[in-house]
């Protein structure tokens, strides 16, 4: 019994994987969530302001990072039918095609979760420019 309760006791202990344990409130009232890893890259999801389905962000460098957050570079990418499509397609990290996508910054205010996040996002082969604030939901609400 007292392995089991030690055993209990050192997992809860550990680190785990953020996987949707981490939700950030846009200003539009979209929320980004922290999907999955896939290898390096850290896979956020968010409702697209147009279109049916998730919009992704790739983030390289920030899988399993926890602690120490700072800024990360990346891309986002969503379906066509969220809007406009690039000149050229992406293919993403897990190996899937986009035609609308651009680079991202994503910047946190400290370097654990609840952070606020500032994002700067681009268009296609744009520079990432256009800036917004998503704020941490934690429990019942935001933080």
């Amino acid at each position: 019994m007292f392995r089991t309760l030690a055993a209990a006791l050192a997992l809860a202990a550990t680190p785990l994987a953020a996987l949707a344990d981490e939700v950030w409130a846009l200003p539009s009232g979209n929320q980004i969530v922290y999907d999955r890893d896939s290898g390096q890259m850290a896979v956020l999801s968010y409702k697209a302001e147009q279109g049916l389905e998730s919009g992704w962000i790739f983030v390289p460098g920030l899988a399993g990072v926890y602690e120490g957050r700072t800024s990360y570079q990346g891309y986002w990418v969503e379906a066509a039918d969220a809007g406009a499509a690039c000149p050229a397609g992406l293919v993403d990290a897990e190996g899937n095609t986009w035609s609308r996508w651009g680079l991202i910054e994503i910047k946190f205010a400290k370097p654990t979760f609840p952070s606020k996040i500032t994002i700067k996002r681009g268009t296609c082969f744009g520079p990432a420019k256009d800036k917004l604030t998503a704020k941490p939901v934690v429990g019942a609400g935001l933080q």
